[in-house]
């Protein structure tokens, strides 16, 4: 029960920090209210991070996988500093250049792109459970591009939108990675298997915000951790 209020309580605050960062990006594209946004912006940043930074996702206990002479995986303790920051860098840069129109935004996601690739390669090759954080990982970004192609056919290209059309898409597409997260709070499934959903889901948020634009970006990351995945026994085999 007290691990339940807890995932509830770190759950409100991510909930709660994604919805600042958004209504601040919205509030910053007005002159009036620039200054405002800005702060719901970085307040909003503050709380996510907070928030998947110290979100406990294991319990004290061992699992049946582990002895008292083997500690649990890093990945199963805590959320992952690195790629939950980069994850909220990349998903504030590409909605405040999708939204604004911003061609040195754009850039600046671009340059940033090939560092948050390095962080999700690391945990999910290095840190163990790819296949159980990919399965989250994919699932969040495949029911974002089905948003984006159902939004796509209602109000046509993206050309023609009004800014609240903008904003609009953006926050339907943090919608797959926030009900997946509910959803794998409430599953009846073991604390590391949790903990490893709950990265891949996190490490979706920057894909999810591209839609169907960034199916260049997502099929060469999932053929690179492929790779990754085939390569890693031979070198670990060369290395002994």
């Amino acid at each position: 029960m007290e691990e339940w209020r807890n995932n509830l309580n770190y759950g409100f605050l991510a909930l709660l920090g994604v919805s600042m960062t958004l209504f601040g990006i919205q509030q910053a594209l007005n002159p009036a209210t620039d200054a405002f946004g800005r702060v719901l912006i970085i307040g909003g940043s503050l709380f996510s991070f907070g928030a998947w930074r110290f979100w406990q996702v294991s319990t004290t206990e061992r699992t049946h996988h582990t002895t008292d002479h083997e500690p649990s995986p890093a990945s199963a303790e805590r959320l992952p500093t690195a790629l939950a920051g980069m994850s909220i860098i990349m998903t504030i840069v590409w909605s405040m250049m999708f939204t604004t129109g911003d061609d040195d935004l754009f850039w600046a996601w671009v340059i940033l792109s090939p560092v948050y690739l390095i962080f999700l390669g690391h945990n999910f090759l290095l840190q163990g459970g790819m296949i159980e954080k990919s399965i989250p990982f994919t699932a969040s970004y495949a029911m974002a591009c089905v948003i984006w192609i159902i939004f796509l056919h209602i109000h046509g290209d993206p050309w023609f939108w009004s800014s609240g059309l903008f904003t609009s898409i953006m926050w339907l597409s943090i919608f797959p990675p926030l009900a997946l997260t509910f959803l794998n709070e409430a599953n009846n499934t073991s604390p590391e298997k949790k903990s490893l959903y709950r990265i891949g889901i996190v490490a979706s948020v920057p894909f999810c915000v591209t839609g169907i634009y960034g199916i260049i970006f997502f099929i060469p990351t999932l053929i690179l951790l492929s790779l990754g995945m085939l390569l890693k026994p031979k070198l670990m085999t060369n290395d002994k």
